[in-house]
């Protein structure tokens, strides 16, 4: 292979002839072979936005000239296009601050621009990586906000999917609505409820969720361009952050503002934290309805057996027949994953030092891959198991039926020790709560048949009335 020699103050390096990075590049290479692990594609073209516009604003300023803008634009462009993915190799474990996925876009892009020009790659002439493509800039403001942009870019999906997994909820609440079953509390029979409020409930924790992830979104819309090493904005003329503000802002669409305080910014990473907090209660919220799909359908012989969930796949190399809930497990592996990535990330933003935070690095690779797997997790969850979800309505019926709970109905009428003691006697004699009731002349027919149809919401209205006819 042919090669090429690169030299920085720390020494001379070979490097493969024909690669667009350099020598910082090849360095970082060398020390961090820890994962193998690479940064989401999406964090390395907002990367590459960012260099963008700060070629056009270094222009519209006067510190390049057009010749060298327009070249360093157009070698963004390529990259935030998708091309030259292979000349982005850094492991996620680096350096602090995310100093070599800087150099590592810096040099990449010199060498673009300088090959337009119709010069040699690793001259860096009249391109330089410090000198032209990271002017005005740092690895210090630069990385935190490719974070940001790229977390909303991925937020955006998310919340695309989040809303048809609130929708086929909302759906499957409407299609159970008239289907009661009985509820459950500390894993015992409860006051009746209908299969449709569950599902309604599930749509409405989703909503929740969602609006926590939306109003996360919105701290990450304040960026800090400009504020380079320490916040203080040194090298960079004045009116540097509202050109590079503007030119971002018509690049993404995004409601993007500046931040109150540079300084702070460059030292606090707490917006990470927030939107890893809006994941977390996602995934809490996941975990709790998948968990609940997996009781409600187990068995089928031997479990409840309420639902019956599509069959995705064989459940046993061993058990032939047997079919489990493989989707939701899948998903609450993700969900599980998210919780862990949350303590990562909260570990990394309250372990800054003085003027800076330098765990960027990490909170970019877990906050990408918890924003990108949850929503994947999300859309299979809707499309592979929500969707296609039944109820076994001989089941619940009879659950319905024989729940001693049916007593909640009982006690305003008849008060609470009565109905104790026949829901115990009917518990003891396997009849339903309301035939003893009806049979023992507690109630009349009509009476229990008033309260069944009234089991679902507020119902002393029909107590009210049940008490009057009594008394007349």
């Amino acid at each position: 292979m042919e090669s090429r020699l690169e030299k920085d103050f720390l020494g001379v390096k070979e490097l493969p002839r024909d690669v667009y990075y350099g020598i910082f590049t090849a360095r970082s290479q060398e020390n961090f072979k820890i994962s193998g692990l690479r940064i989401h594609p999406s964090f390395i073209e907002n990367l590459a936005l960012i260099k963008k516009a700060a070629a056009k604003a270094n222009f519209e300023l006067g510190f390049l000239s057009d010749k060298k803008a327009s070249a360093i634009i157009e070698a963004s462009e390529r990259v935030i296009k998708g091309n030259h993915v292979d000349q982005f190799p850094l492991d996620v474990f680096q350096a602090g601050a995310g100093t070599p996925w800087n150099m590592n876009m810096n040099e990449v892009l010199a060498n673009l621009a300088n090959k337009i020009l119709g010069k040699d790659i690793g001259d860096y002439h009249p391109i330089h990586p410090n000198d032209d493509v990271n002017k005005m800039q740092s690895s210090n403001d630069v990385i935190p906000n490719a974070i940001r942009l790229t977390a909303i870019t991925l937020l955006e999906e998310l919340v695309i999917q989040i809303d048809l997994l609130i929708e086929i909820l909302e759906e499957k609440g409407e299609e159970f609505k008239k289907i009661r079953k009985s509820g459950r509390t500390h894993m015992r029979d409860a006051a009746p409820i209908s299969v449709g409020q569950e599902f309604f409930a599930y749509a409405t924790a989703i909503k929740d969720a969602k609006q926590l992830i939306e109003n996360s979104c919105c701290n990450l819309r304040k960026i800090h361009v400009g504020g380079t090493a320490v916040g203080s904005g040194v090298n960079t003329h004045a009116d540097y952050p509202e050109l590079v503000l503007d030119i971002l802002r018509k690049e993404t669409s995004y409601e993007l503002v500046l931040a109150v305080n540079f300084i702070e910014k460059t030292q606090f990473l707490t917006d990470f934290q927030v939107v890893m907090d809006a994941l977390t209660a996602l995934a809490s919220i996941l975990i709790k309805i998948n968990n609940d799909l997996m009781i409600l359908s187990s068995g089928p012989a031997t479990g409840l057996n309420e639902l019956s969930l599509p069959a995705v796949e064989p459940g046993s190399s061993i058990m032939p027949g047997k079919i489990n809930p493989s989707i939701l497990e899948s998903v609450n592996m993700v969900c599980f994953q998210i919780l862990g990535n949350r303590t990562a990330v909260e570990h990394a933003t309250r372990s800054g030092q003085l003027e800076l935070n330098v765990y960027t690095p990490l909170i970019a690779f877990n906050l990408f891959n918890s924003i990108s797997w949850i929503t994947n997790a999300s859309k299979m969850m809707r499309i592979k198991t929500v969707a296609g979800l039944e109820v076994n309505e001989q089941i619940t019926s009879m659950y319905f039926r024989y729940s001693n709970a049916i007593a909640i109905l009982l006690a305003p009428l008849i008060g609470y020790e009565k109905a104790s003691r026949l829901a115990i006697k009917a518990k003891s004699e396997g009849i339903p709560v309301d035939e003893l009731a009806v049979s023992e002349g507690v109630v009349t027919a009509n009476e229990m048949n008033q309260l069944l149809e009234h089991s679902l919401g507020p119902n002393m209205d029909i107590v009210k009335l049940l008490e009057e006819g009594r008394r007349t």
